[in-house]
């Protein structure tokens, strides 16, 4: 029932500077402190992690609630892990971080 109650929550806004301090504990070592897939571990990992600063990634498929659910649940068939441990409102935090990794729309 907390997981149907969770899903029903309105969206809510992610403070990227709180986000900024979760990216850099738990996913420099594969994204890169940059955010451009070349972390130190990136090079053990097939397929390679995402660079969030290319504008092809930022397809419009990439929701807020996309990548949220990529974060708490990770991606079969890649190295990415899911981060359930993460309150809804951390997840918030690292999606607006992630976000700051887009180039400009032109």
């Amino acid at each position: 029932m907390l997981v149907l109650l969770l899903a029903l929550a309105p969206a809510q806004a992610g403070d990227a500077a709180a986000g900024k301090l979760l990216y850099a504990a738990n996913c420099t070592a594969c994204h890169g402190p940059a955010g451009d897939g070349k972390g130190p571990a990136a090079i053990a990992l097939k397929p390679k992690p995402p660079d969030f600063t290319s504008a092809a990634w930022w397809t419009p498929e990439r929701t807020d609630a996309a990548i949220s659910a990529s974060i708490v649940s990770g991606r079969p068939g890649t190295g990415m892990s899911g981060f359930s441990q993460f309150s809804p409102g951390d997840v918030a935090d690292l999606v607006a971080y992630l976000r700051s990794f887009a180039p400009p729309a032109p």
